[in-house]
């Protein structure tokens, strides 16, 4: 029985890859906004394709109500339905470049920071407290942002050419 059990999955997930493959045009026409993660590519399922719009944010009204059916039947079922492998590389290798002004930047701002911890370069100014907190807020949340650019991954990555 068991057997028979995983053939019919099988042939289920089979008859699901094809059809997301052979009516990627209407799924991409119906299912998704014009800027959403195509349907179509070879191996991957409709819930699969669903669950990438669905973190997207890419699905149109018919999209979102599909999502909801097959939720009700199987909690979370195209999110958990997301096949990582061909999600294309969403953790792309940062270019040197991005790295090495990432590398330049820390460390000016490790020797400001440092300077100014040992002979308080920003009081020499002659600035309330809380101005030099301030200042010193901005630049961490400045480091964050430069961090977060250059190293940035997102999900447009995961456009593939059907």
């Amino acid at each position: 029985m068991e057997k028979t059990k995983g053939y019919f999955r099988d042939t289920a997930k089979n008859i699901d890859v094809f059809a997301n493959r052979e009516f990627r045009a209407f799924w991409n026409k119906v299912l998704i906004t014009e800027d959403g993660y195509a349907f179509g590519v070879p191996g991957e399922t409709i819930s699969s394709a669903l669950g990438k719009n669905q973190l997207k944010g890419t699905l149109t009204k018919r999209g979102k109500f599909l999502v909801e059916l097959l939720d009700t039947i199987d909690e979370n079922h195209s999110i958990n339905s997301i096949d990582i492998s061909i999600m294309g590389k969403l953790n792309q290798p940062t270019p040197k470049r991005n790295t090495l002004l990432w590398k330049i930047g820390t460390f000016f701002y490790g020797l400001i920071a440092l300077l100014n911890e040992n002979f308080s370069i920003i009081a020499g100014f002659g600035l309330e407290p809380k101005t030099e907190a301030t200042i010193k807020t901005a630049g961490i949340f400045i480091y964050f942002l430069f961090t977060y650019f250059n190293f940035k991954q997102t999900l447009s990555n995961l456009n593939p050419m059907p």
